[in-house]
């Protein structure tokens, strides 16, 4: 399986840091000028802040300015070393964001962005076979030139749609994506007076005024290895896939990231978690690196193969967690351990490192045996 091993540093972005009471006013330039900005509480990794992020889902399109940065952050997976190629696609759909955090030693040392993946996907073959009628969301939504950008925004959040294409007398004059909208409407210290009044409101301003005109497309016979080149080259998260010059449906990252998803084989799978909830949903990242880590750690230091681990989190009465650890360790068979403390990082650190305890004794012993049966002859 690949690996996000040795990394070039030119591919590992560095970003601006921030403290997490920072207002956003003094971090949304640093935002829309990096893939995302890294939030620290203290000196640890907090969560990062992405164009996405800026906007919530909710109420409006304005952000207040005095809100500290630590509102506007998401706790993501972090990206490591050990971390494997489809573990990192799998991470960049589920989050939805832009970038997310590279580490080094457990320190975050800067971001890795969709489009870095997306080269070493087309690095790795990982899309061979596919082509964008195969992979894109059809149909494509679309709403009048003359709407306003409330309506579309509005448009944008009944039907779960980062993009609308544009119609003109029924016909493709253009593209409207929530990325436009945040752009144009998120206000900080350095929008204009004139931009605040009701005159600028969303509710006044019609799509066609800050919609992307001559949005790419890409016929839908396409190789879908075509499209990742294209979101590359261009910088782009989108394209329209047109049969015959016929509007059918859109290609995104997402729904790169999503194919590649469907294609995983899961029995290649090394580790499976249990009893994760909404509670402990962040953990799930962190648990699944530090398995992995655990496995190559085996590996050099023990000489020996782990076939899989199966990790099960239980959560106790006054708050504490049970992690249950049973690995398959190639030719020693079966190892288990069960560990309960109150905090589930420590919880599950413990219960690794009684795993690997365990691990060196059946090791031990095996040899033993087998030393044993030598010396008898």
């Amino acid at each position: 399986m690949a690996t996000l091993d040795r990394i070039p540093s030119s591919v590992v972005v560095r970003v601006p840091i921030f403290e997490a009471e920072t207002p956003m006013t003094k971090v949304i330039s640093a935002v829309y000028k990096n893939p995302a900005v890294i939030i620290n509480k203290g000196n640890d990794f907090y969560g990062l802040v992405d164009f996405r992020s800026v906007h919530r889902e909710s109420i409006s399109l304005k952000l207040n300015k005095n809100s500290p940065a630590v509102k506007y952050a998401v706790k993501v997976p972090k990206i490591m070393r050990t971390t494997s190629l489809d573990d990192a696609v799998f991470y960049f759909y589920r989050t939805k964001r832009n970038a997310l955090p590279y580490a080094e030693e457990d320190k975050v040392i800067g971001v890795i962005d969709r489009f870095t993946l997306m080269k070493m996907v087309l690095s790795m073959e990982m899309l061979k076979g596919l082509k964008c009628s195969d992979i894109m969301s059809s149909p494509v939504l679309a709403i009048d030139s003359k709407a306003s950008l409330a309506q579309a925004s509005s448009a944008m959040a009944d039907h779960n749609v980062n993009r609308l294409l544009v119609l003109e007398n029924g016909k493709m004059v253009g593209l409207l994506t929530k990325h436009d909208l945040i752009r144009n409407f998120t206000v900080a210290n350095d929008r204009s007076p004139e931009m605040s009044t009701n005159r600028y409101s969303p509710s006044n301003i019609v799509v066609s005024s800050i919609m992307e005109k001559s949005p790419a497309t890409i016929e839908s016979g396409e190789d879908a290895r075509s499209a990742v080149q294209e979101f590359i080259k261009r910088s782009i998260s989108s394209l329209i896939v047109t049969s015959d010059g016929i509007p059918t449906g859109v290609v995104t990252i997402s729904d790169v990231l999503s194919a590649l998803i469907a294609k995983r084989k899961e029995s290649n799978n090394k580790i499976i978690i249990s009893g994760i909830d909404k509670s402990t949903y962040e953990y799930e990242y962190d648990i699944k690196e530090q398995a992995n880590a655990f496995i190559e750690k085996v590996k050099k230091f023990r000489k020996v193969n782990v076939e899989y681990i199966a990790i099960s989190v239980k959560g106790l009465k006054n708050s504490r967690y049970e992690v249950s650890a049973r690995a398959k360790i190639e030719r020693y068979g079966i190892v288990n351990v069960r560990i309960t403390d109150f905090l589930l990082d420590r919880t599950f650190s413990k219960a690794l490192e009684k795993l690997m305890e365990s691990i060196k004794k059946k090791k031990e012993i095996s040899e033993k045996k087998r030393y044993d049966r030598i010396e008898s002859v």
